[in-house]
């Protein structure tokens, strides 16, 4: 497995978008033995997003490939974990059975301690082969996880990649739309009232288009990110950004300083203040980090370091605790590609700086989703290669170093 951000930028854009890096996984969660054993079995593991409402209080969704119980087929599973100060503890999530396929979940919001919603997607395998994307949404009241309907969609193909909320019944989830070979045809935005979720229209663009994630101030007051324009033959793209106004979507211009520009994160203080984060590549066609900031009139860049001896570099998470305070996750690669690091950066409101960041893998770590509630703490969670298998890791910041904190399999 390669790293995430690689994958992202130089193919995953042609393949069906999942959901920024956190997706990206999937190369991961099905790369498992294809014989069962008698007994369930996780065989890899990973944490695409983490919501905190204080330092002792976060929740982290993801995914896992594992033995459908009593049988020998495998699927995808959902994973929840809640972090308390002390420890992770998986939760209970509820899985329908889609042998082949599963269900992921890769973008978490959460207003209080009886209050998430998790957004993703169902994946059914159809012969001869296909695999059918649905979006995916559970919510959590502060004792279980429970399946939420989403709208069916007009097109065959579409899943959701973000969420934000700012209420118990008030959420936006964005994701993308099309047919089960190509479900980047059109972006999708989807609103939850407290009972039920509603699609909500978004402006449309040419070529492959995806939101990948979503930041709400007040139910007023949305930013979301993605990319546009993608050309399979070049794996070219554009950032791209929609606000929300309370009454409509309408398309940012953002930007483009290289070719292959996305974003694959986003974080708002308030409706002119937010900060987007990804990759973008350069004329000498090499992966670098991307971000850019919404000032309320429009976006610029912002220089964003890179780790000194990288060959490929992105971020594709982003908090934002104060306008002047952000950190940015995601990954590099060395030159030759085969080994992933984490990659964390601070944002001070002038200017960017690479945070030193342990990556327990043998070969390949990822950073996929941060939550910030102060400067000085933060949680970021992702996935990391460990004796041939893929597993979850959750790591902390206390304002003047990263370090590691266990999580338990699912």
């Amino acid at each position: 497995m390669t790293g995430r951000w690689h994958l992202l930028t130089t193919r995953r854009l042609s393949l069906p978008a999942l959901a920024a890096l956190a997706a990206g996984a999937l190369a991961a969660l099905t790369s498992g033995p294809a014989s069962a054993a008698a007994s369930p079995q996780v065989i890899n593991a990973v944490l695409s997003s983490v919501s905190c409402l204080a330092a002792n209080d976060c929740m982290a969704v993801g995914s896992f490939f594992g033995q459908i119980r009593g049988t020998s087929i495998f699927q995808t599973f959902p994973i929840a974990e809640h972090w308390n100060g002390s420890a992770w503890t998986v939760l209970p999530t509820p899985a329908p059975r889609h042998p082949g396929g599963g269900e992921l979940l890769v973008s978490v919001s959460c207003t209080s301690g009886t209050s998430c919603m998790a957004v993703g997607q169902t994946q059914v395998v159809v012969p001869p082969g296909v695999t059918i994307q649905h979006p995916f949404a559970e919510s959590w009241n502060g004792t279980k996880w429970r399946i939420v309907p989403t709208p069916k969609m007009a097109h065959t193909g579409a899943t959701l990649n973000g969420v934000s909320c700012t209420s118990a019944s008030d959420c936006m989830a964005v994701g993308n739309v099309g047919t089960p070979q190509n479900d980047t045809m059109f972006t999708l935005a989807e609103r939850w009232n407290g009972t039920a979720w509603a699609v909500v229209g978004t402006p449309q663009t040419p070529g492959g288009t995806a939101l990948n994630s979503v930041s709400c101030t007040s139910p007023s007051a949305c930013m979301a990110a993605g990319f546009a324009n993608f050309n399979n033959g070049t794996g070219d793209s554009l950032s791209l950004a929609e606000q929300w106004n309370g009454a409509a979507w309408q398309r940012r211009a953002t930007p483009s300083p290289g070719s292959g520009d996305v974003f694959g994160g986003v974080a708002c203080t308030s409706a002119s203040a937010c900060i987007a984060v990804g990759g973008h590549r350069t004329q000498n066609r090499n992966d670098v980090t991307l971000a850019e900031q919404w000032d309320g009139t429009g976006w610029k860049v912002l220089a964003s370091p890179n780790p000194r001896g990288f060959g490929v570099a992105g971020m594709g998470g982003v908090s934002c605790p104060a306008a002047a305070a952000c950190m940015g996750v995601g990954s590099w690669t060395d030159p030759t590609g085969e080994s992933s690091f984490n990659l964390a950066e601070a944002w001070n409101g002038t200017s960017w700086a690479i945070l030193r960041t342990p990556s327990p893998g043998s070969t390949n770590n990822e950073l996929s989703g941060v939550s910030c509630t102060s400067p000085s703490s933060c949680m970021a969670v992702g996935d990391f290669i460990g004796l041939g298998n893929g597993m979850t890791l959750a790591e902390s910041w206390n304002g003047t170093t990263w370090s590691v904190v266990k999580t338990p399999r699912p």
